[in-house]
């Protein structure tokens, strides 16, 4: 537990700055849930939703006031299959409801583990394609690095609680524009049961890196996560 609060506050300190510097930020709320129904041969499918809502915002109709407006909602299947013990691939759908007209995705995805002396590092790879009505195709690419360190001893176990850090660049083309952003989540979870866990995260994500508005966003996290 220590280790997670020491790592929480230095990053919050790194963020202050840019913060600081960057007038286009805002903060709020992000739980999400999955239900992961495993199948015969190593499958599985998933199902997810993401839930945002906003309660800092400082800039647009509403700029420097608290508030409570929900931002987006984002339903996700996916279906799942391994190519071997350390490697799997899997083929997914999104909706998104928001404000203004809702957007679909396709994903797809592939994803392996492996460790290096001890250290359990996770890859995950996707492309997914966005169609919003009345906005062009929008295309990207993901890579996502995330390693899970126990809290109490080398290995996890029921009861036990784990350390989650991930980086994710995206790079997006949309009506001939590039851009980029990335995600960085620092997440204190606890495996319940062999089944289930439960996680706290924040999560940091800057966009618009080469598009005019550069923005941060700092996000609230709790996830429940049950697979049967």
């Amino acid at each position: 537990m220590r280790k997670f609060y020491l790592t929480s506050l230095l990053l919050l300190l790194s963020l202050e700055t840019s913060f600081a510097q960057d007038p286009q930020f805002f903060t709020g709320f992000f739980p999400e849930a999955a239900l992961t129904k495993k199948l015969k041969n190593d499958q599985k499918i998933i199902f997810k939703i993401e839930h945002q809502d906003i309660f800092y915002n400082n800039s647009g109709d509403q700029k420097d006031e608290l508030q409570f407006t929900h931002y987006r909602t984002d339903l996700m299947g996916f279906y799942d299959f391994k190519l071997n013990p350390s490697k799997s691939i899997a083929f997914g759908v999104f909706h998104r409801i928001q404000k203004g007209a809702n957007a679909n995705r396709i994903i797809q995805q592939f994803a392996a583990v492996n460790r290096l002396r001890g250290l359990k590092l996770a890859h995950r790879f996707r492309t997914d394609q966005t169609f919003t009505k009345g906005d062009p195709l929008e295309i990207r690419l993901r890579y996502r690095l995330a390693t899970e360190i126990p809290l109490s001893g080398s290995t996890l176990d029921p009861g036990e609680h784990y350390l989650l850090l991930s980086n994710e660049p995206i790079f997006s083309l949309q009506g001939g524009e590039f851009e980029i952003e990335n995600r960085l989540v620092l997440s204190l979870g606890k495996l319940i049961a062999s089944s289930q866990k439960l996680e706290w995260s924040l999560d940091y994500r800057t966009d618009k890196f080469i598009q005019e508005g550069f923005r941060t966003r700092l996000w609230a996290k709790v996830g429940y996560f049950y697979s049967f």
